[in-house]
């Protein structure tokens, strides 16, 4: 029962999280946003370092090829796929992007497909074709803005998936702090490159919903996603995680006050069907 509270812990601070990056986002632009949010969560993950008394270990077993690969999941992660997040919940709201952006299982199932072989099962079969269903029902007839949200949406979901598929490798090497942590310094030390040329605006209004959204989602909601799988096992852990899109758009409709019709409800509820035929394939 711990295992899975944590896990519903998880969703509802990733559902959080969308909310609140995008009350930040009303008085900044997706650069800085996307600064404060990493900022506070490599300086969260590395002070839980210190504390544990690993910082020094960790630095010390990061090799070449371990920086490469931490460097890759980082960039694909929380630099191009977050910006691409962020500005697609800016541009066709929560209700909408996040239940598109969740569905990056798909994409780690076709790349293990590409990379490792693995056959195409009914359940990934099935649970593509739902997920197609649900992207044109959330999609269709919502305006030029939104179309370009869905489609940035999407590509984020591709970016995260890139990503993904290292983890498994660098967790074998490094303790999950220590994974997540030096991710973040690497999507700071990328993004205050670009924010250097974009400029950094910001008011107390992005510092305190970005902030805050950065120790809801980033480090509490993925702390709390690892730690529950440690204690679970991935099989129960991720389809309780995964039900996230559903909280935020109940969310999103009372607090951003986003207009969840019955066709973007059903697109919801198909991309989480979808998403979980393909997890639990």
């Amino acid at each position: 029962m711990y295992g899975e509270l944590l896990a519903s812990l998880s969703a509802f601070c990733w559902a959080a999280g969308g909310i609140l990056y995008r009350k930040g986002l009303d008085t900044t632009n997706i650069w800085t946003g996307n600064l404060i949010r990493t900022l506070v969560a490599a300086t969260g993950f590395i002070l839980l370092m210190v504390i544990q008394g690993i910082l020094h270990t960790v630095i010390e077993t990061i090799t070449a090829e371990l920086l490469f690969w931490l460097i890759f999941s980082a960039f694909f992660a929380f630099f191009v796929g977050d910006i691409f997040y962020l500005e697609a919940l800016n541009r066709c709201g929560v209700s909408r992007a996040l239940p598109v952006s969740s569905t990056y299982p798909l994409f780690v199932a076709f790349l293990a497909i590409i990379i490792y072989g693995h056959s195409i099962g009914f359940q990934i079969f099935a649970g593509s074709s739902v997920i197609v269903l649900a992207i044109y029902l959330i999609s269709e007839k919502n305006g030029t803005a939104s179309i370009s949200g869905i489609i940035l949406a999407i590509l984020a979901a591709i970016s995260w998936s890139l990503s993904i598929t290292t983890i498994d490798y660098l967790v074998l090497y490094l303790p999950v702090e220590a994974v997540a942590g030096i991710r973040f310094v690497v999507a700071v030390l990328l993004t205050s490159a670009m924010v250097s040329v974009k400029g950094f605006r910001y008011d107390y209004s992005a510092l305190k919903w970005l902030g805050i959204g950065g120790v809801v989602a980033l480090i509490i909601g993925n702390y709390a996603f690892v730690e529950a799988i440690r204690v679970a096992g991935s099989a129960k852990v991720t389809p309780i995680s995964a039900t996230y899109p559903v909280i935020a758009a109940g969310f999103a409709r009372f607090t951003l006050k986003e207009v969840l019709t019955f066709r973007i409800a059903s697109g919801i509820s198909l991309s989480f069907l979808g998403v979980l035929l393909v997890i639990l394939s």
